[in-house]
């Protein structure tokens, strides 16, 4: 297997090369003027140690895998484009009234619980720009009125002599029938052809989405227009530099799904956090090759930490209606939690409330922590593990970046220890215990929020900040174990080497399953059958288009159902590939109550009332070959105990409220082996951090353990 794939954090890039049995892991500084600069310099970089040059390595890999931040970027800076909206007449300003508890979408907890101080996010598309056409189809999808093409006409000429540079469509009811959609695409492409238009892009709300729900299409649909210039030209602008160095194939792209994509075959909005969601599912193939089926993954980079579950060795926790940003969307994505406590989030000092804050800004890679000496000078996460001797300041990314602690130190000074009136080692000691303190209460709330015991889970820990970080926040929890991967200081962009091709397809529909009151039963199984083949066959074209042989595609149904009235939806695999027999349905009824039952408990059930099927889903893959993380399977740890290795170095660390001096190895240095805590075990791209009471093992497979004693 030849393979290149690349995750681009807000600090570092990061790159992994499979290159026949070699395998090399490399970082570079994230270049946010030009992402392609980074990503060319960590390739770089991994060319250089395989001892080949970029066109050969680019030549010669079957593929380019490409997990990108220029989506979150944009609309984070609200750098996207200007935005026009053609909706039905009369609900212009959904997206501003919005739904429920709109206010509160995206507040950290503790602004939710003030919904009424809150401030409503700022559309993406302001007032003027937003234009309703007289157009109507109801519910079932039959047209009542039908939309003027001049009317069409004459709301993009106003448009586009306003600026807009993307139009959005959102028509009431186009999931159910898109005709007066693609009548409004129809009347651009004839009004203004792309040789007049240029690349302004046209984005139909029923192809973005197959679920109702106006508001939150109306969002993702929205945000789709928003983001789409950005996307293309930086993708193209990536596609081109690589098409330069020898890369002739189609650059593939992380999907939010867990999956994997061409750009052709990609919405921006896929792309969201499609990161961490590649790291989970790295977790999800380690939790089989080491036989360990409860983790919790724990993602410690330079900007965020992101939380995720693997649970029964499935990743089974998907997000129906997510939110991205501030807006509510129907686009399902791989459920993670994200907070602002990475290597580089920035720590302040609350006077009036007399606490220690962390995040959620981040000093990014330039200028960087205070310590990296390019001009950063705010306290950050990275600076407090320099003061407190965690991080080897000469031995920092392999000894590529020389960081200087007196400038953490000046920067945990001035913005901790003086104000809080206490030494600098005492403000960077209980900064960290904060740090540690909000991701273990974060990571309980997520697990035990979800009917689970965090106790029973190992912690996966990766990321460059994570196993320095590990120990403190598995103590919190009285976790007993943590498990530190091969890759683990780049694991998100190992696991997008190892995604396998899939599209996800959606259609909202309304059956009733059941009829509690007349006792009967739904028969038209045509009708259901009908739905799944559709969305089967446009799951299947899309591979097909990427060059996938069509028995090689895979299809998983799933719906979401519920009892009568309830608005909580579960979702259940159709446990048959067809629904044909009554047999069949009381099947998917009975897989229903089982997944309901385990969610909500067994007293929960309503066996008298309706069920009724909301959502129709389809998951279509192509498996793709993968490279093993860990070799063998691995439970097997240390074979018969070998001798810890010796410490030929040492350092002052804080420890239990002092400085001890303690024992410092390099991780190069022995391939298995033992060490009592407190320990510091050096790796050219992170340091792990063994807590007194700990105990660090190592393996034959490359895999790390750290227990409590």
């Amino acid at each position: 297997m030849k393979r290149v794939s690349v995750d681009i954090g807000g600090t570092f890039t990061d790159c992994v090369v499979a290159w026949g049995d070699d395998r090399v892991e490399t970082k570079a500084p994230t270049t946010h003027h030009d992402l392609t600069e980074g990503f060319m310099n960590a390739l770089e970089a991994a060319a250089e140690r395989l001892g080949v040059g970029v066109e050969t390595v680019l030549g010669e890999v079957d593929s380019v895998r490409y997990g990108t931040t220029l989506g979150t970027n944009a609309l984070i800076e609200r750098s996207g484009e200007r935005v026009g909206l053609i909706t039905t007449e009369g609900h212009e300003d959904a997206i501003q009234i919005g739904r429920g508890r709109q206010y509160g979408d995206g507040l950290p907890i503790e602004d939710q619980n003030d919904i009424p101080g809150a401030d409503r996010p700022e559309p993406i598309v302001p007032a003027e720009h937003r234009y309703g056409l007289r157009e109507r189809v109801d519910y079932k999808g039959d047209a009542l009125m039908e939309p003027s093409r001049e009317e069409i006409r004459e709301i993009v000429n106003d448009l586009v002599d306003d600026g807009v540079r993307a139009i959005a469509v959102v028509l009431l009811n186009s999931t159910a029938n898109p005709a007066h959609e693609l009548l409004v695409e129809e009347v651009i492409q004839e009004e203004y052809p792309s040789n007049v238009l240029g690349s302004t892009p046209v984005v139909l709300s029923h192809r973005v989405t197959g679920k109702n729900g106006e508001y939150m299409r109306s969002n993702a649909t929205v945000i789709n227009a928003y983001l789409h210039r950005t996307m293309r030209e930086g993708l193209q602008d990536m596609q081109s530099v690589l098409r330069e160095n020898g890369y002739e194939k189609p650059l593939q792209l992380v999907h939010n799904t867990s999956g994997m994509a061409q750009l052709g075959k990609t919405y921006a909005i896929q792309t969201m956090h499609a990161g961490p969601v590649a790291g989970l599912g790295a977790a999800q193939q380690l939790a089989e090759e080491l036989e360990d089926e409860n983790l919790i993954t724990t993602d410690m980079g330079g900007t965020s930490f992101d939380i995720g579950a693997v649970t029964e060795g499935e990743v089974s926790l998907y997000e129906y209606e997510p939110i991205i940003d501030r807006w509510l969307i129907n686009i399902p994505m791989v459920y993670m939690k994200t907070i602002g406590a990475g290597g580089g989030s920035v720590l302040s000092y609350d006077n009036a409330e007399d606490v220690v804050s962390v995040g959620p800004e981040s000093a990014g890679s330039d200028p960087g922590p205070a310590c990296y000496n390019r001009g950063g000078r705010r306290a950050t996460v990275t600076d407090v593990d320099v003061v407190l001797g965690y991080i080897n300041p000469d031995y920092f990314w392999g000894g590529e970046l020389d960081l200087e602690r007196r400038l953490a130190e000046r920067a945990v000074r001035r913005d901790l220890a003086d104000p809080m009136d206490v030494s600098v080692e005492e403000a960077a000691a209980t900064a960290r215990q904060i740090v540690d303190t909000k991701a273990a209460q974060t990571m309980f709330n997520e697990i035990s929020l979800k009917g689970y015991d965090p106790r029973n889970f190992s912690v996966l820990s990766y990321g460059g900040a994570g196993p320095t970080h590990a120990c403190g926040y598995a103590e919190e929890l009285d976790i007993q174990q943590v498990i530190i991967p091969p890759f683990s200081p780049v694991l998100s962009a190992a696991g997008a080497g190892n995604l396998d091709q899939m599209h996800m397809y959606e259609q909202s529909v309304y059956m009733n399953i059941f009829d509690g009151e007349a006792q009967s039963y739904f028969d038209d199984y045509d009708r259901f059958n009908s739905i799944v083949e559709e969305l089967k066959t446009e799951g299947r074209q899309d591979l097909i288009d990427e060059g996938y042989a069509p028995d090689r595609v895979e299809h998983t149904v799933e719906v979401d159902m519920h009892y009568g009235v309830q608005l909580q939806t579960t979702t259940t695999e159709v446990p048959v590939d067809t629904l044909s027999s009554k047999e069949d349905l009381l099947r998917l009824i009975k897989q229903f109550r089982d997944s309901y039952g385990e969610n909500f408990g067994e007293e929960a059930h309503m066996p008298s009332s309706d069920v009724n099927l909301r959502t129709v889903r389809v998951q279509s893959h192509v498996e793709q070959p993968r490279l093993e993380y860990t070799g063998e399977s691995s439970t097997a740890v240390a074979d018969g105990g070998a001798e810890s290795p010796a410490s030929t170095r040492s350092r002052e660390c804080y420890f239990d409220g002092e400085f001890v001096e303690t024992p410092v190895y390099r991780f190069s240095e022995f391939d298995r082996g033992t060490i009592e805590g407190p320990a510091i075990v050096e790796h050219p791209e992170t340091s792990i951090v063994v807590n007194d009471g700990w105990e660090f093992e190592r393996t034959r497979h490359d895999v790390t353990y750290l227990r409590q004693q």
